[in-house]
């Protein structure tokens, strides 16, 4: 069995990959074109990939492909209705990014709460030694407790960032498409008008694209904190650089991108500079341990496969 990685680069190279030799012959590539992906594929029996685009021509192209398996939880860059005309299986990870993720979404948080970012480089700079004055309170932050908190997606991730911010003292309501007892539900409107935290956490589709948008922005308090760790699309990309740069938006923080990675033209290049934005290179999902427990779950849907089981199965 030929298992062929396209894109080992994006999980890290630290990433343990031993688990899989015991499958068949493993071929590594650190990243693929499009034209490359096409050639590279054609004899795999199994395709691991992560950012790749797995189209109907790299599927038609790899007669001997039985699986594809993503290194991710999303499998948007897959066409499912391909793999199953073709009767291709495919598999994703579903929820091993979890603790990463609120890690993640929780530092921005803080970091934009607190300013604590300005505040080190004023030591750091010099500033400081030079000031003469024992401390600096400027700019002015404020403690989380009795903030309104507000988590659009309200999975696995946004349930854990909800544990964290009531344990912080906030006050979290959420926006989710079905009931659940015990939370606050209601629709995007509401959050962006109540909160002065809003984090993101939905997945991508028709319904989401551009959910957070000049409208909803207009909404929002003028000192939020606003964190996207779900995909770049779902907010109005544009929109959000300028609110930033006409000082709609208190703080933001994103780690996903409509283009990954942005361009020199893209809008958050103009905004990347500024104090309160923070912006990551989509790390949020990539501690060491979560790679190491996505390529083991990886793995596992290899043998249940081979064992003609249905762990983790997307196409059915």
């Amino acid at each position: 069995m030929n298992i062929v990685i396209l894109d080992r680069a994006t999980i890290g190279f630290d990433t343990p990959i031993d688990v899989l030799h015991k499958y068949g012959n493993v071929i590594c590539y650190d990243n693929s074109t499009a034209e490359e992906a096409l050639e590279r594929a054609k004899d795999a029996d199994v395709l691991i990939i992560n950012k790749i685009k797995v189209t109907r021509e790299l599927m038609k192209n790899s007669p001997k492909l039985k699986l594809v398996c993503v290194f991710a939880t999303g499998y948007d860059n897959i066409d499912i209705n391909a793999a199953k005309e073709l009767e291709i299986a495919v598999c994703n990870v579903p929820g091993y990014s979890t603790d990463s993720v609120v890690l993640f979404t929780i530092t921005t948080v803080l970091a934009l709460s607190s300013h604590i970012i300005e505040y080190n480089n004023f030591v750091k700079n010099g500033e400081y030694s030079i000031s003469g004055v024992p401390n600096k309170l400027t700019p002015v932050y404020h403690d989380i407790r009795g903030k309104k908190w507000g988590i659009i997606g309200y999975g696995n991730i946004g349930k854990a960032v909800a544990a964290v911010a009531e344990a912080l003292g906030a006050e979290v309501i959420v926006n989710k498409r079905t009931r659940e007892d015990g939370i606050k539900i209601v629709d995007v409107d509401t959050i962006c008008k109540e909160c002065d935290i809003i984090t993101i956490h939905c997945p991508l589709n028709k319904d989401s694209l551009s959910l957070i948008n000049k409208n909803r922005i207009d909404l929002m308090k003028e000192n939020v904190i606003l964190v996207n760790e779900a995909r770049g699309a779902v907010l109005d990309e544009s929109a959000v650089a300028l609110a930033i740069e006409e000082n709609k938006i208190g703080g933001f923080g994103c780690d996903v991108y409509s283009i990954e990675p942005f361009g020199l033209n893209h809008p958050y290049y103009r905004i990347k500079d500024r104090s309160n934005v923070i912006l990551t290179p989509h790390a949020a999902w990539g501690s060491f341990e979560s790679r190491k427990k996505c390529i083991e779950i990886i793995s596992q849907n290899i043998e249940s496969f081979n064992n003609k089981e249905m762990l983790n199965r997307v196409d059915k």
